[in-house]
């Protein structure tokens, strides 16, 4: 038994990002400190990614079982100058080369995610900062960020019956209700494999 994963990728032209009025935006914190890229890239790149598991079945031979959805992942290339030009910034007023890079930096190192959003696109997720490289001529820095989505995983507590016993005469078991902390997804445990519900139908067992 494998696993295969299967990666779509996709960009947005250039066409489109000039026919567009686009704005790049990285957050941190619920909006606390933001950050917009003053020139716009050329084209960002989209990784859409799916589990698949083949398997070898008696008298059947291979056979796929599709999982879950990977977590999207965004690239894009761009400079961030030190000064504004009219030819190629969307906009002025924007932070030094050095600050930007020491405000990603930061967010990087923080262990919390930030938010990614292209206005007038269908991008707005939270992320993690999975890949930060650039280059620096003294003056304007060239830059790539890879950015991963980020899922919010609930976990959540059970109450368990939990008999505390003493050793004295005549004492009686306590049976007071104690709270377990579970790392579970919610309804994770209502979920049975396709695995296991293929050879619960009598169906021939895998090799």
């Amino acid at each position: 038994m494998g696993t295969s994963v299967m990666g779509v990728l996709f960009s947005l032209g250039a066409g489109e990002m000039k026919s567009k009025h686009l704005e790049f935006w990285l957050t941190w914190n619920n909006n606390a400190e933001k950050l917009r890229l003053p020139v716009l890239p050329p084209k960002v790149s989209v990784k859409i990614g799916h589990q698949y598991t083949d398997i070898d079945l008696v008298a059947i031979g291979e056979a796929t079982i599709i999982g879950d959805p990977e977590l999207d992942e965004y690239s894009f290339s761009t400079v961030w100058p030190e000064r504004f030009d009219p030819g190629i910034c969307d906009y002025d007023g924007f932070p030094s080369p050095e600050e930007f890079v020491a405000t990603i930096k930061r967010w990087k190192n923080t262990g919390y995610p930030i938010r990614f959003t292209v206005t007038g696109s269908s991008i707005n997720s939270p992320v993690t900062i999975r890949d930060f490289s650039y280059e620096w001529d003294g003056f304007d820095v060239e830059f790539s960020l890879t950015l991963k989505e980020y899922r919010f995983v609930t976990l959540e507590s059970t109450n368990v019956n939990i008999q505390f016993q003493t050793t004295g005469k005549g004492t009686r078991p306590d049976t007071r209700m104690a709270k377990v902390s579970s790392t579970k997804k919610k309804d994770s445990d209502s979920k049975e494999s396709l695995v296991d519900k293929y050879l619960s139908r009598g169906k021939p067992k895998l090799k």
